[in-house]
């Protein structure tokens, strides 16, 4: 591992204690730890509150200017948590007083639950989830709290059921605060990932004077296994809050919590996230299940983890994209999730949005995605439009 992701790591294992400290203080101090490519790796990675906290227990003393970098990072990153914060419990009231189930998922809620600080998180958008048949309502609510449907755009009222019934989010922006939220009517696009998951089991987490609602510890534990699996956890930020969340617990309840992912439908995410947390933070001790294809996907992390050293960010086409879009098909429990997987990016979802095809005959949509996708590409469709 390139000695600037091992700092990176190091601080942000969620026991910390002695032996951390001495191995943050002894990597520092070595002539191979760049403080240039240690400030991109926590930039790439988002995980500067936890940097700058772990290496202020370990009393490293960092150079002015990388020790001002990082000031600068984790106060931009505190500050901005704390306004979504803010914006979380006003959005859970009104949605509350509008009699509408919202679920505020990973974010301010997460980071409660992990530090009992929203600013030991770094979170860029708002995550809130509401069940299928209450999406036009909770969009009408957004619209009157000063928010503005970013994507998708200039869709029809049938274009954008069907987009709904394709995908699983769509994003609004509020101008006046710069505030992004993506609003769910779905966690996972694959339907055969997570299907057991109840989405009514909630717990509430306490903010101020108000609260949260969040998914329950084994419903989030699950999410949180199968959207990291999902981006083959390119973020180090995204296995820290799956460490941080079974941090404390017993090896009876990791193990409990996994068997109930299992069971939910995440597949061989929950194993191939507790051999990551092993073999980056050397925490839990319960060992994953891996068969062939859960190593191939711990692989493909590590791929993505390391990328350009830990410091840049994942290209289209790249070996770690490229591996990625193969292990997205080998999470699921099932050949269906698979298939479900593949049929899913062969079908396009812009084709299956604004392509209306009678009933049984959706496998059209994968037969012209190609020809359709050149002809965009090409900007025939666009100078054929404009003649």
């Amino acid at each position: 591992m390139p000695p600037a992701l091992q700092v990176v790591v190091d601080c942000c294992r969620p026991d910390g204690g002695n032996a951390r400290n001495d191995s943050l203080r002894t990597l520092i101090a070595s002539p191979l730890v760049d403080m240039g490519q240690l400030i991109q790796t926590v930039a790439r990675h988002r995980v500067a509150p936890q940097v700058q906290r772990s290496l202020k227990e370990a009393g490293v003393h960092l150079p002015p200017e990388t020790a001002g970098h990082l000031a600068q990072m984790a106060a931009h990153a505190a500050r901005r948590s704390l306004m979504l914060a803010k914006e979380s419990l006003s959005l859970q009231a009104v949605f509350d007083e509008a009699g509408l189930e919202a679920t505020f998922v990973k974010g301010t809620a997460l980071a409660l639950l992990m530090h009992g600080d929203v600013g030991m998180k770094d979170s860029w958008d708002i995550d809130l989830l509401v069940s299928p048949d209450q999406v036009d309502a909770a969009c009408a609510v957004l619209i009157d709290q000063g928010y503005v449907l970013h994507t998708p755009k200039g869709l029809s009222a049938e274009a954008f059921k069907r987009f709904q019934a394709v995908t699983k989010e769509c994003v609004f922006f509020h101008a006046g605060r710069h505030i992004y939220l993506e609003l769910h009517w779905k966690l996972i696009d694959n339907p055969h990932q997570l299907a057991g998951l109840d989405l009514g089991h909630t717990q509430t987490v306490a903010l101020g004077l108000g609260y949260l609602r969040t998914l329950a510890d084994p419903e989030l534990f699950a999410y949180l296994c199968v959207h990291g699996a999902r981006h083959s956890w390119a973020r180090l930020k995204w296995i820290a809050d799956v460490a941080g969340f079974l941090h404390g617990r017993s090896d009876d309840e990791v193990r409990q919590l996994r068997d109930q992912a299992v069971a939910m439908g995440a597949g061989r995410a929950p194993d191939v996230a507790l051999a990551l947390c092993q073999s980056l933070f050397g925490r839990p001790r319960v060992a994953g299940h891996l068969d062939a294809a859960g190593r191939y996907l711990v692989s493909a992390a590590h791929a993505s983890l390391t990328h350009g050293e830990g410091r840049t960010e994942i290209k289209v086409y790249s070996r770690p994209w490229r591996m990625n879009w193969v292990g997205r098909h080998l999470i699921g429990p099932t050949y269906k999730a698979m298939l479900s997987e593949a049929a899913s990016n062969w079908a396009g979802d812009h084709d299956r949005i604004h392509i209306v095809l009678p009933r049984g005959f959706e496998f059209v949509y994968s037969l012209i995605r190609i020809p359709l996708w050149l002809w965009r590409k090409t900007g025939l469709g666009r100078a054929g439009s404009g003649s």
